[in-house]
C-alpha cells in the first residue's frame, strides 16, 4: 500500500514538473514570436488632447542684484497664470513600432503688486508680458520579440517673450530635449527602464541618468516614476474616476527680449526657473472620451535666476528667491480608455 502511494506521489510530481516545463517552453516560444507590449494591464491610455488653466496667487519674491547697478528689491506676485494646450497624434501604431507626435502651446503671465517707475526693471519687464512655449515632440517605442523595448522621446520648443516686435532670430528661443532608454516588461503589472535625459527641468540644460518604474500593486493602486524627475501614485477607483498624487521637478528656460530700457545693455537675457511641485489631482469622466480634472498643490522654488547667458549659474544679473506658493489647476482632456 505504501509502495502504491509512493508511486502515485512520484508520478504526480513528475506530471506537475512536466506540465510546468511545457508551460515555460510554450511561454518562451510565444515570447519569441510576439512583440512585447510595454503598457501595463489596466492603465488608462494617455491624453489625446488637453486644455489646462493653472494659477498661483500671492507669491513673495526677493531679488538680489548681482551687478551692483540696480539694488536689491522685494515684491509680491499677485498672480502667476498658465494656460496650456496639448495635442497628441498617433503616427504609426504597429506591434513592432509605435510613433506618437505631439504639439504644445503654453502661455504664462505675471502680475505684480505696487509697481512703479522705480521698481526693479525685471519686474516691469515681466508685468503683463506673456512668456510663451510653442513646441513639438515625438515619442518612439520599439518593442522587441522578448521582454525588452526601446524608448526615445525628443522635443523642440520656442521659449520666450517673443512677438511681432521682437528683435533677433527666432532660433535664439529654441530649446531641445531628448530622452532615450531601454525598458523591460517583467509582467503585466511591472516594467522598468534605464536611460538618460537631456532637459531643462532644473532650469538649466542638464544630462541626467534616469530610472523609470511602472508598477501595479493591485487592480486599483499603482506607482509610476522617472527618477529624479518625478514620482506619481495612482488610484483607479473605477473606469470613470482616478486619484493621482505626484512629486515633480518642473522647470524651463526662457529667452527674454521685450525688456525695460535699463536692461537693453544685456544682449542675451534668459530667465531660468525650477521648482519642486507637490500636488493631488482628481480626474472624472464627463461623457464619452471627455474628462475633467481638478488639482491642488504647492511649489517650492529651487532656481529663479535672470542671467545674461543660456546658463542658470553664469553671468547672473538677478538672483531671485520665491516663497512657497499654492497652486490650483483645472483641465479638460480627451482620453480614449482603450
Amino acid at each position: 500500500m505504501k509502495k502504491i502511494n509512493l508511486k502515485i506521489i512520484v508520478v504526480g510530481f513528475v506530471s506537475v514538473f512536466n506540465y510546468q516545463l511545457q508551460a515555460q517552453t510554450d511561454s518562451i516560444a510565444a515570447t519569441s514570436n510576439e512583440y512585447c507590449i510595454p503598457a501595463l494591464k489596466g492603465i488608462p491610455i494617455g491624453k489625446g488632447a488637453s486644455f489646462e488653466y493653472q494659477t498661483m496667487p500671492n507669491i513673495s519674491i526677493e531679488t538680489k542684484d548681482k551687478t551692483g547697478l540696480f539694488g536689491d528689491s522685494k515684491n509680491t506676485i499677485k498672480s502667476n497664470s498658465h494656460i496650456e494646450a496639448k495635442l497628441k497624434i498617433p503616427i504609426v501604431n504597429k506591434p513592432y513600432l509605435n510613433i506618437l507626435g505631439g504639439l504644445k502651446y503654453t502661455f504664462e503671465e505675471y502680475h505684480f503688486e505696487n509697481l512703479s517707475e522705480n521698481s526693479n526693471p525685471f519686474y516691469r519687464s515681466l508685468e503683463d508680458k506673456a512668456l510663451k512655449n510653442i513646441g513639438a515632440n515625438v515619442t518612439i517605442i520599439k518593442p522587441t520579440k522578448s521582454t525588452k523595448f526601446w524608448v526615445l522621446r525628443a522635443s523642440a520648443d520656442f521659449n520666450g517673450d517673443y512677438d511681432t516686435n521682437s528683435s533677433g532670430k527666432l532660433t535664439d528661443y529654441l530649446k531641445f530635449s531628448i530622452s532615450p532608454g531601454l525598458g523591460w516588461k517583467v509582467n503585466d503589472n511591472f516594467s522598468y527602464a534605464l536611460g538618460v535625459s537631456y532637459n531643462y527641468r532644473f532650469g538649466n540644460p542638464l544630462i541626467l541618468p534616469v530610472v523609470a518604474i511602472n508598477k501595479n500593486f493591485n487592480d486599483q493602486w499603482g506607482i509610476e516614476a522617472v527618477l529624479p524627475l518625478f514620482i506619481k501614485s495612482r488610484y483607479i477607483y473605477n473606469q470613470g474616476l482616478n486619484w493621482l498624487n505626484s512629486v515633480e521637478v518642473d522647470g524651463a528656460s526662457y529667452k527674454l527680449n521685450n525688456l525695460e530700457p535699463e536692461l537693453i545693455q544685456y544682449s542675451n537675457i534668459h530667465l531660468h526657473r525650477s521648482a519642486i511641485q507637490f500636488s493631488s489631482r482628481i480626474e472624472k469622466k464627463l461623457v464619452g472620451w471627455l474628462w475633467a480634472a481638478s488639482e491642488i498643490g504647492f511649489q517650492q522654488n529651487l532656481t529663479y535666476n535672470v542671467t545674461n547667458s543660456n546658463r542658470a549659474k553664469k553671468d547672473i544679473i538677478f538672483e531671485n528667491t520665491l516663497k512657497r506658493g499654492l497652486m490650483f489647476n483645472i483641465s479638460l482632456f480627451i482620453s480614449p480608455r482603450k
